[in-house]
């Protein structure tokens, strides 16, 4: 008899990440290949960060704190709250199922954007809850709309800013509204992953209705502009209450010894994080200027990735990011985002960016044959 699996994985499908650089050349016989398919930052984390981690070697054959002590304090001095306000994880998509385990029961409904961060559906699904899938207006989150459809079974608000994979973003003041208009037994979700990406002037005000509302959490992330991908490691700010009922259910040692210590230190350097603000939206501005010069539409981001129209190339549009992959430019796919017809691209090096314009320019309707001989 066959293993009888939760009635819940029947609709659930395993996650895809991007492919890694070595395993692509590997495959396609490449000697270059650029990722821009993960939105992830593309240079190594801060020098400061490496000599902290590289010290803390000697001490793997110990458990990490389980309470991540010195990090969570070291969040709440920058944040200006509480430790009890802080909660960690093996990064906010972690934290985003934990949340699923403490509110969400078989009926419940969760209001989100629709496309939006696909983690989302994964965790409505694994407890059988309903998804309340608003559709995006001009790409961006439709606010009053997803106000509009909390009913006495809402349990949870998602609310991605910048979204994932559209890199829009809403007024903090839209934010507000939102949850005005929200019972205060309904949690909003306020993923903020992108957020250090942000040149808005309002992109810190989210934090005083955290401050404000008992019923708001704040996600971030050490992943994206701080360089930690490969450690992991996210935060949620949020009322006591929750932080204590997330302790309940997260796994002992979440956040592992290296990622603590290696976001302690990332913490200190914000000179270093706004240069790395300054320099993705210098390089964004510059996709979208060279993407636009050859006809190509981008949906306007504030974080380090777009949206890119691949259609009316060469190939019919649901074959061009397996064609620029043959190429040794990864990028990811829309149509398992939500978003048939674009690509979603991240932002890397100046080298990066040419090489994979290039790559694309190669697969323009009469462009003659790129440097691996292939022809359009």
């Amino acid at each position: 008899m066959p293993l009888r699996f939760i009635p819940a994985l029947a609709d659930m499908v395993a996650y895809a990440p991007g492919l890694p650089i070595e395993l692509v050349k590997r495959r396609y016989g490449l000697e270059d290949v650029v990722k821009l398919a993960s939105n992830e930052y593309p240079l190594p984390p801060f020098p400061e960060v490496r000599d902290a981690v590289i010290a803390a070697i000697d001490r793997l054959q110990r458990y990490p704190d389980g309470y991540s002590t010195d990090l969570r304090e070291a969040l709440a001095a920058h944040f200006g709250c509480s430790p009890d306000q802080v909660t960690v994880g093996c990064g906010t998509c972690e934290l985003l199922f934990l949340l699923g385990s403490v509110l969400l029961e078989k009926g419940d409904e969760v209001v989100l954007a629709e496309p939006s961060f696909t983690t989302y559906q994964d965790v409505i699904d694994l407890h059988e809850a309903t998804a309340v899938a608003i559709p995006l207006a001009d790409f961006t989150h439709d606010l009053e709309a997803m106000a509009a459809a909390v009913t006495p079974r809402t349990k949870i608000v998602f609310v991605c800013n910048p979204n994932n994979p559209t890199g829009t973003y809403v007024p903090v003041a839209g934010i507000a509204r939102l949850i005005e208009r929200v019972p205060d037994d309904v949690l909003v979700v306020v993923d903020e992953a992108y957020n250090e990406f942000v040149t808005a002037p309002d992109s810190e005000d989210v934090l005083a209705l955290q401050q404000a509302h008992d019923n708001v959490i704040i996600l971030r992330t050490f992943s994206k502009i701080y360089g930690l991908c490969g450690l992991r490691v996210g935060y949620g700010l949020c009322a006591p209450e929750l932080k204590a009922a997330i302790d309940k259910v997260r796994q002992p040692f979440n956040v592992n010894l290296l990622g603590q210590v290696a976001a302690v230190e990332a913490l200190k350097h914000q000179d270093q994080v706004a240069q790395r603000r300054e320099a993705n939206a210098e390089l964004r501005a510059y996709m979208v200027d060279r993407l636009a010069a050859c006809g190509r539409a981008t949906v306007p981001s504030q974080a380090n990735f777009m949206l890119v129209d691949m259609r009316d190339l060469c190939h019919p549009h649901d074959q061009v990011c397996g064609t620029l992959l043959s190429m040794g430019a990864i990028v990811r796919d829309g149509h398992a985002l939500g978003c048939p017809g674009w690509a979603r691209v991240s932002v890397g090096t100046q080298d990066e960016i040419d090489f994979f314009l290039r790559k694309l320019a190669s697969l323009e309707v009469g462009a003659p044959a790129d440097s691996e001989g292939r022809t359009s």
